[in-house]
């Protein structure tokens, strides 16, 4: 049988993935009458400990995303701290994220439809357009934004459901800890060009990167690569885009001038609001012979993943013989201090950020760069470029290595050389799998586990 670690209430079953700041595990939460329930426990590793800008950037993760009641958001259940170490219990989901969709369509040498295409980016729309909306319980806008929708942060259940994820460097007005200034903050391919810029941001940023989104789902190429991150940038902030039609004339016309709308340079040539977008697709997939429902992304799902999907039943199978007896057989479960910061439930939700310490732009810049007028304008511009995030995060979009299969909200990609399904990849921060720190637990390491939620 496979061991479980106590912790407070909770077991932990296998830790998914390790960061430089915090790591994440499957887990199981216990109640009365037998019920029991796999969640994600996302905890702050020791070495972090004393970091208060750090553990500031934690807790205000899982507040704004514990305001948050969407079924297009992934759940967040608890903020709490034991032995001092602080965490979040979160929903975890059973599936793929949507950069892992994208390498297995190129696997299995298909396309993906502009149907499957815009029902995934629709049912972002719907998520973001929810937060970007929501007050407070005084009727005050919290003016959220997400700022790191990426295909790693959009989730596919095999029930056909969309989630969006990690909510580590969201912008809130109400958000306490602060940006370190001259640290680039995101995956680089999936800014905005006034987040680049180091403007200020609002909800049309977000806008900006479902465009993105979805023009690489139905183009099939990344939409903003350059040999280096400095040249991404410069993409990104110039807007350099070829049309979408010319790189894949099957794309239809009423699809290219959606994306085009919400790729405008101008913020105030876009959508206004991704709920604008979302009619627009509504309207797009409405007027198709046969309609694409969850059903029939869960019909893909099961038939694209089928040999993961089995492999992830036998392991659900597994979970289900660790008992409450776990909490005291096994490994001795030390008298663990608990202590609830906030219930953030019952819908609140979040994901794990990307957690990475980053570069500044000055080490983006290449000597003797001049693409704008001089290095010195480009520095300080980008200084600012990610004034309103505030978690400690780089991410540059697909590189050289392909990612570790994410099997909860947010929890930080890394390179997955088990398989060679992924040609799209991560040049995300690198994730230590199974590997032991300090006083963390080392838990064995189960073969890539996906996520999947409940039906909406």
């Amino acid at each position: 049988m496979r061991q479980a670690i106590p912790f407070g209430k909770y077991l932990l079953l296998d830790r998914i993935s390790v960061g430089g700041m915090a790591e994440v595990f499957k887990a199981k939460s216990y109640g009365v009458e037998g019920f029991e329930k796999v969640i994600a426990i996302k905890r702050i590793l020791p070495s972090m400990g004393e970091d208060r800008d750090f553990i500031k950037m934690f807790i205000d993760e899982a507040k704004i995303a514990g305001q948050l009641a969407h079924a297009n958001i992934c759940q967040i259940f608890e903020l709490g701290r034991i032995d001092g170490a602080h965490f979040i219990a979160m929903e975890f989901i059973w599936g793929k994220d949507l950069l892992q969709i994208q390498n297995r369509l190129r696997k299995l040498k298909q396309a993906m439809t502009p149907a499957m295409a815009c029902f995934v980016v629709a049912k972002a729309c719907e998520g973001l357009d929810y937060a970007h909306r929501k007050r407070d319980p005084l009727g005050r806008p919290l003016e959220i934004v997400h700022r790191d929708c990426s295909p790693q942060n959009v989730l596919v259940s095999y029930e056909g459901e969309v989630k969006i994820i990690d909510f580590g460097i969201a912008k809130a007005a109400s958000r306490s800890s602060r940006t370190m200034h001259g640290v680039l903050k995101g995956k680089f391919g999936y800014m905005s060009p006034e987040q680049v810029r180091g403007l200020p941001l609002d909800r049309r940023s977000d806008v900006f990167a479902l465009g993105t989104i979805l023009y690489e789902c139905l183009v099939g190429d990344r939409l903003f690569q350059g040999d280096t991150d400095f040249a991404t940038l410069e993409k990104v902030r110039n807007v350099e885009i070829v049309p979408p039609r010319q790189a894949n004339p099957s794309i239809p016309e009423e699809v290219e001038r959606i994306m085009m709308k919400a790729l405008a340079r101008d913020v105030e040539s876009r959508y206004q609001w991704a709920g604008e977008m979302l009619a627009d697709l509504h309207r797009y997939l409405m007027g198709q012979d046969q309609v694409f429902t969850a059903k029939s992304l869960a019909a893909w799902m099961k038939e694209g993943f089928a040999p993961e999907l089995e492999r992830e039943r036998q392991q659900l199978e597994s979970y289900k013989r660790l008992g409450r007896e776990g909490l005291i057989a096994g490994v001795p479960a030390a008298e663990a201090k608990l202590d609830v910061i906030e219930h953030l439930g019952p819908a609140g939700q979040s994901e794990d950020p990307t957690v990475l310490g980053g570069p500044s732009f000055d080490d983006l810049v290449p000597e003797g760069a001049t693409q704008i007028s001089d290095a010195e304008q480009i520095a300080d511009m980008h200084a600012a470029a990610m004034a309103a995030s505030s978690a400690v995060a780089v991410d540059s979009g697909w590189g050289d290595d392909p990612p570790l299969p994410s099997a909860v909200s947010g929890e930080v990609a890394a390179p997955d050389r088990r398989g060679d399904d992924h040609d799209f990849v991560d040049e995300g921060p690198t994730t230590i799998f199974g590997d032991e720190l300090g006083d963390a637990p080392v838990l064995p390491a189960p073969p890539p586990p996906p996520r999947v939620g409940r039906a909406t």
